[in-house]
């Protein structure tokens, strides 16, 4: 029920929607968690461009988890048969609803020779659902040490999984405290009476 003073509101009739979000293009995120470890794709966002997708990115993907470095480009790019002659990224999705892995580096002149090259070189007679390819000049790379922007101001461990635990279980503690004091009421006042 709104209130009075609300009441010149036209009742909404369902999601809002607004046009030029929707002609926005996808930009895919890959993160890292660890040195060392391989980049994993973390999911998908919507940005009009790249400035902005990685701020985006940054600010969900950089503080969902962890990571110690992030890779952003467009889906177009990660899809694409056609290019020039550099160095390519290459994913892999080894089963279908996998996310795609990085698995290393080729030298191609298109997306469809890096393809080729990642199946010789890394795929092998290994089974594979789908491949995904990125030149190197088309991804923004966001190092986080230095360009995570969160990490550098307040600790914002809270939004981490690990953040939780200490005050979780300081709650369960102090609950189970409660109920042994209550059982032990209970019991007190049974064999008083």
């Amino acid at each position: 029920m709104l209130s009075k003073a609300r009441t010149n509101i036209p009742e909404a009739t369902g999601d809002l929607t607004t046009p030029e979000v929707d002609s926005f293009p996808i930009w895919e995120v890959f993160t890292q968690k660890n040195i060392g470890d391989v980049h994993l794709h973390a999911g998908s966002l919507s940005a009009p461009d790249a400035s902005l997708a990685q701020h985006f990115a940054r600010e969900h993907y950089g503080q969902d988890q962890e990571c110690t470095n992030m890779w952003v480009g467009l889906r177009e790019t990660f899809i694409a048969d056609e290019g020039n002659q550099e160095s390519y990224e290459v994913f892999v999705q080894w089963k279908a609803g996998d996310r795609h892995q990085h698995v290393g580096s080729v030298d191609a002149c298109c997306g469809c020779e890096a393809k080729a090259k990642c199946k010789e070189q890394f795929v092998g007679d290994k089974s594979f659902y789908t491949i995904w390819t990125a030149p190197i000049s088309r991804l923004t790379k966001i190092d986080g040490d230095k360009d995570m922007i969160w990490r550098e101001t307040t600790d914002q461990g809270y939004r981490l999984p690990r953040g939780y635990s200490r005050v979780v279980r300081q709650k369960w503690d102090a609950l189970r405290a409660e109920q042994a004091v209550d059982t032990y009421q209970e019991e007190d006042l049974k064999e008083t009476f």
